[in-house]
């Protein structure tokens, strides 16, 4: 059977193209009855709408855009784009992934300019742009939707998705405080992202609740762009009054932090507890497999473009949609050795 168009729905029906349009569009100005029809023949013939001939018969482009600072081939940003490309395909649009770091450099008025030619019907804004209120703002002038994936601050600007870093890093904090650990050190990643700082918020509340002081020298700078922080974990665990578990604040910290216990023969768990953040690929291949916390990329990726295509019908969304982690409990984290 050849594929059914739009014009098929419409004869088979006994309406206008542009009535079945309006169905299509969740748009009003159709009866209800004629609406239920149809509706039930797009779903028994599986009518899957042409975003080109959509585009070309309306104003819209059934075009998403997920806006990053600037494309680059980390699992963060690969999780998002597959969550955003599931959920843009269901709903019959194409996804675009954008940058916008070489865009700063322009006067603003280019930069809008710039923006506008993309003729997105909405946008997804990632970290650390989905803070930028400067970028926001430029989004509402074109009139185009915005939806953000965990932002830090602006929280009333737009609806966004998100899950409690805060209470992540503090319950796996918590975890090796039940494991029996009293000295636990943090290794920052990107320190002043949004992230990293709400993961050591609840590092540092987990210590305080317990009636553990948070030393200075054991919170400690990394950057997963910089060696994944295994100076700084080497510097760490070679102090004579070392701690004995690390809270990482991503995975590939953790990675670095275990390469640093191994050069400088420390076994993990036994010597070191190591626990990382996100749940990144390798974390269950490198040995002992990674403690961590899983964060939901993916779902946060799917259930914002969710929420935009609701904005683009017209629809009211809730301002904020949390989502769930949880950890994930491996090998590399144990009670410390005794004496």
């Amino acid at each position: 059977m050849s594929r059914i168009t739009i014009v098929d729905l419409a004869r088979l029906t006994g309406v206008s193209i542009k009535t079945v349009s309006r169905v299509l569009n969740k748009q009003p100005g159709v009866r209800p009855e004629k609406r239920a029809e149809i509706e039930a023949l797009i779903a028994e013939t599986g009518f899957k709408p042409n975003p080109a001939a959509r585009a070309l018969s309306g104003s819209r482009s059934y075009m998403i855009g997920l806006i990053f600072e600037r494309p680059v081939t980390h699992y963060y940003q690969h999780e998002l784009q597959i969550g955003a490309l599931n959920a843009c395909h269901q709903a019959g649009y194409h996804l675009i992934i954008e940058g916008v770091a070489e865009l700063r450099h322009l006067p603003r008025a280019q930069m809008k300019a710039q923006l506008a030619t993309s003729r997105f019907d909405g946008v997804l804004l990632a970290p650390p742009v989905c803070d930028d209120a400067a970028m926001i703002d430029l989004f509402d002038e074109l009139g185009v939707p915005v939806v953000r994936i965990s932002p830090v601050q602006h929280f009333e600007r737009s609806p966004y998705v998100f899950m409690d870093d805060v209470a992540a890093g503090y319950e796996l904090t918590r975890w090796l405080i039940e494991l029996g650990h009293t000295r636990i050190a943090f290794i920052e990643n990107l320190r002043g992202r949004g992230s990293n700082d709400n993961r050591k918020s609840g590092y540092l509340r987990a210590l305080s609740e317990a009636g553990l002081a948070a030393r200075p020298e054991w919170v400690v700078r990394g950057d997963v762009r910089v060696n994944n922080g295994f100076d700084e974990a080497e510097a760490l665990l070679s102090q004579a009054d070392r701690p004995t578990a690390v809270f990482a604040a991503a995975d590939y910290i953790a990675f670095g932090a275990m390469a640093a216990a191994a050069k400088l023969k420390l076994s993990v768990p036994q010597d070191v507890s190591i626990v990382g953040f996100d749940d990144a690929p390798g974390t269950s291949s490198v040995w002992p497999p990674l403690s961590t916390v899983h964060q939901p990329m993916k779902g946060l990726a799917e259930e914002a473009t969710r929420l935009l295509l609701e904005r683009i019908n017209g629809r009211d969304v809730p301002a904020a949609q949390q989502l769930d982690y949880f950890i994930v409990r491996r090998g590399s984290a144990a009670a410390p050795r005794e004496g």
